[in-house]
Parts: structure tokens; sequence; C-alpha cells
């Protein structure tokens, strides 16, 4: 696959990534919409416009199958084939799929996956699906590789991100996607966080003070996956509003147990200032 050589930490890849979705977002309203040239009244109503024309074009569009969608490209068989050449493959099909408005979501740690499992996944799984057949500037159909080949390292870190950034939220609204069912009352999230686990967060909070989390890193996944459970070890490094340079760093950890669904929740909580269990 293409890759830079350049040599990060995986939850430096994960926030990369993200970061790299969100301007790709915003440029391509910007260019549909006029977002950021355009009074929004304008931009608006381009979007409403575009969305009605998809609309009408979906009730009567035909289904077909994907390979159908992109002009049926010949490939090779992958016993043929050498690693180099079944990586050269593997862009020459990301690449073609992506003139067609077809993205690969290809979820990180998996940037850098087996090109010959993702090769299997594009010729067996994606080209056999069914989509309409709309074309339009700006339509994208997504297809999740981590749907098909869960990624437990990533959805760790998934959930670690969740944690660190629902924690010094107003609320802990957003901790409902992350934390494990027993932590809240009934084990129904949309009930209250029982009250000692609630007091806890709040006495960290108090605990970290004036201080900001201003970056933190993975540094060890440790994944039992017999068991569905993993111990992420984190660093979280704080600092203050005015000095984006951590002050000071502390080391902690979470365990994470992960259900039939491929999603991981958080069962426990060890850093210092803060144990929920």
């Amino acid at each position: 696959m293409l890759a830079s050589k350049e040599t990060l930490s995986l939850d430096e890849i994960y926030k990369a990534n993200n970061e790299i979705t969100q301007l790709k977002q915003s440029l391509e309203r910007e260019a549909l919409f006029g977002e950021g040239r355009l009074p929004p009244d304008q931009v608006d109503q381009r979007e409403r416009q575009y969305n009605y024309l998809y609309f009408q074009l979906a009730l009567s569009a035909r289904k077909l199958m994907l390979y159908d969608f992109i002009g049926r490209p010949s490939y090779p068989f992958i016993t043929d084939l050498s690693d180099k050449q079944v990586s050269q493959e593997v862009d020459r099909l990301l690449l073609l799929l992506a003139l067609h408005g077809i993205e690969i979501l290809i979820s990180d740690p998996h940037r850098n996956a087996d090109d010959r499992k993702l090769f299997v996944f594009i010729t067996e799984v994606v080209f056999k699906k069914e989509i309409k057949d709309i074309r339009m500037p700006g339509v994208c159909f997504s297809i999740d590789y981590n749907y098909y080949c869960p990624d437990h390292t990533h959805s760790c870190i998934f959930m670690a991100e969740e944690l660190l950034n629902g924690l010094f939220e107003p609320d802990y609204d957003r901790l409902e996607g992350c934390l494990s069912s027993h932590f809240y009352v009934s084990n129904r999230y949309e009930n209250e966080l029982y009250f000692e686990t609630r007091r806890k967060f709040d006495a960290y909070r108090a605990y970290v003070g004036d201080y900001q989390l201003i970056d933190w890193s993975i540094e060890d996944i440790i994944l039992d996956e017999s068991q569905r459970k993993s111990v992420v070890h984190l660093a979280l490094h704080y600092g203050l509003e005015k000095n984006q340079k951590p002050l000071f760093t502390d080391k902690g950890h979470l365990v994470c147990y992960g259900k039939e669904n491929n999603w991981w929740f958080i069962h426990r909580i060890d850093f210092p200032g803060l144990l929920v269990e």
C-alpha cells in the first residue's frame, strides 16, 4: 500500500488520519456548496438542491454489482503474484475505486495491513457488493474495512480517545460510547452514572486542577483475543493553557473487553488520582 517511510506510533497515526478526514470533508463541502466562500443561506440552498436531486435519482436508480459499476476491471490471481506485485495491484485497485467514488475506510493500524489480505477483501467482498447506479460529483460510497476485518487494537485506541475527551467535557455524556454499562445505574446508558463513579471523575478533574491534557500517547497494548480483553498503557501529558509544552506526565492503564459486535468498552480505569472499576 501507499505508505510514508516515517515511523509513527499507533496513536499518532490514528490522530493524523482523523485530521486528514476532517480536512477532506471540509474541502469537499467547499467545492460542492461553496462553504466558507458563500453566505450561509446560499450554502444551505445548494445543499438542499443537491440532496433533493440525489433523492430523486435514488428512487429510480438500478442496482448493480460494484464490480460492474467500476467497469469490470481485470485482475490477476493472487497466487501468481509476488509480495511486491500484490502491493502494486492493491494500490491500482484502490485508486480505481476512488476514481469511481468508492472509498475503502482502512482504520489504522490497518493502513499498513497485509496487502494479500486487503487484495482478497477487495476482490471477494467489495466487488460483490451491490450499490445504486448514481454518478454525481461528490457522491462517495464508503466501505469500512474494519467492519469486515475487525482490528481490536484500533478499537481500543478509539476507546481511549473517547475517554480522555469525555473526562474533561462539562458533562460526561460522551463517556456513554466507551464505558461499560456496569458504571451506569441499572446497567442502562440512558440512566445516570453511579454517584460514586461520577464523584471519582469530579475528584480527578480537581486533582488535575488548572492543568490541561496537552497530549497523550499509547505506550503498549496487551491484547488477549481469546478472552477478548486488552490492557492499554497510556502516558498522559499535562500542561498549562498558555504554554502548550507538557509540564508533567502521568502514566496509567485501561482494561477493555470486546463484545461480539466487535465494539469494545472500558471496564477499569487506573490513572494516578483515578481508579474506577
